[in-house]
């Protein structure tokens, strides 16, 4: 362990070369400043995926067992029946109760969406929402993005009105209707498209449903959808398309339909019980995750319910596979630097052994044991690696400041829309902890061999020295 005295003599031969110090110093500052800003950055990516996955989907749902796995081409098949004794039972628990900020029901659907008299349609997942919990649930900003939050285009209070996304109102040719961008012109008609007529027995359904509907006042088109219900017999709503919009993934918008919670389950369930196939729960904050988790499995096995609690990173496996393509280049981009580092410190440390040979051979003499003169040396490079980790960190908190505070948005991959391009240096200090002491570990292995170097170096040969 070094005291103050015995780093004023390392301190002062450091600065005996300044330029050569300078080039170290400089090296040690650039492969700082890159871990951190490249880690802050992965952070600013893997926190705003996680921020819009929340924002949609929670961060727990409560399902029937095996829909995750088998439940996609079945929905009504793993409905919830006594969902809405389960929201009670969860916003009452004493435990659970601060940690939640919303409970929802979800109802997802497969179904077709069309205009059958223009001769287009197309399928479409559908998801039956509470409007107003959605949009409390985009109001979730944890790692506080430069971003407002962005409602959901379902229409509060409007049980006749659904919305599309973009995608899915390109097709059926709703882009002058709804405003939707960038829609082709000179697109083909319906009759060139192959589109074709509702058949009779559905068109009756249709006609009956929409019998009593009046055109909207806003000029919004009606769309007739079509979905199975729990007992295997087809049902046809006509609803009022309110809006379009872009979830923010090709994918998803060519295949999204928002409605109302009870337009999904008369759809699905007719006069039969409501159900849901989902209760989405979305905790004030991700750390909380642990805790609600192993709460939600007490509450299921003492109510006996045939359900299982599935986290966010298991909904969506992309995250955890971005995740690690991140700690992957964080990884390579340590090593390079680490490996520059060694060798950048450890030739400056060996040049400076052989211009003090003499030095070393004097104060040998002197009485200096070698493990003071492996000292010496040793500390030296521990005072370059500080100061370069110091400096670097320094510069790099600058450089995320301006980063932040510049504006530039990127549009990530599977995406359509521009975010802000960010770096989050400051809500993980363990970045910051982790880059610093690896290239300190890294400036005093690379001290070791120049410092024995140093220490076996015979008395009489470094007096001779030249």
């Amino acid at each position: 362990m070094f005291s103050l005295n015995s780093l004023a003599l390392p301190l002062r031969n450091v600065m005996r070369n300044r330029r050569r110090t300078l080039v170290t110093l400089i090296t040690l500052i650039v492969g700082e400043i890159a871990l951190l800003i490249f880690g802050g950055y992965a952070n600013a990516v893997v926190d705003g995926m996680q921020t819009g996955i929340v924002q949609q989907i929670g961060h727990l749902q409560l399902q029937r067992k095996n829909y995750f796995l088998l439940g996609t081409g079945s929905p009504v098949d793993y409905g919830i029946a006594d969902y809405r004794q389960v929201m009670t039972e969860v916003e009452r628990d004493p435990v659970l109760k601060p940690l939640v900020q919303v409970v929802t029901p979800l109802l997802q659907l497969q179904g077709i969406a069309g205009d059958f008299n223009r001769g287009v349609s197309r399928t479409v997942a559908g998801y039956g929402y509470v409007a107003g919990d959605q949009n409390r649930m985009r109001e979730w900003n944890e790692y506080r993005f430069p971003i407002e939050p962005k409602k959901i285009a379902l229409p509060e209070g409007q049980s006749d009105a659904v919305s599309l996304g973009i995608g899915v109102a390109r097709t059926l040719r709703l882009c002058d209707a709804l405003a939707v961008p960038n829609c082709p012109k000179g697109e083909p008609t319906a009759r060139s498209s192959g589109g074709a007529a509702m058949p009779d027995d559905l068109g009756a359904l249709s006609e009956a449903e929409a019998a009593g509907a009046r055109p909207a006042a806003d000029g919004k088109p009606r769309l007739d959808v079509l979905a199975a219900t729990a007992n295997g017999a087809p049902n046809v709503i006509n609803a009022r398309v309110a809006a379009a919009e872009s979830l923010g993934v090709k994918e998803i918008d060519d295949s999204y339909m928002a409605m109302p919670l009870e337009m999904a389950q008369q759809l699905v369930y007719g006069r039969d019980r409501p159900q849901v196939t989902s209760v989405v729960l979305q905790l004030r904050s991700t750390a909380d995750i642990d805790t609600a988790r192993a709460r939600l499995e007490a509450l299921i096995k003492a109510r006996g319910w045939d359900l299982e609690v599935l986290d966010y990173r298991t909904l969506f496996p992309a995250y955890d596979q971005t995740r690690a393509l991140f700690a992957s280049i964080f990884g390579f981009i340590l090593l390079l630097i680490g490996t520059i580092v060694l060798f950048s410190v450890a030739n400056t440390m060996s040049t400076v052994v052989m211009e003090r040979t003499v030095e070393i051979g004097t104060l040998r003499s002197m009485g200096v044991r070698r493990g003071g003169i492996a000292r010496q040396f040793l500390g030296e490079g521990l005072i370059i690696g500080a100061l370069g980790t110091v400096l670097g960190c320094g510069l790099a908190v600058l450089c995320a400041l301006a980063i932040n505070s510049a504006g530039f948005t990127w549009t990530p991959p599977n995406s359509i829309e521009k975010i802000p391009l960010v770096v989050h240096m400051f809500n993980t200090p363990d970045l910051i902890v982790g880059s610093v002491v690896a290239l300190l570990l890294l400036a005093a292995i690379s001290s070791l061999l120049p410092a024995y170097r140093a220490a076996r170096i015979p008395v009489v040969e470094a007096l001779r020295h030249v």
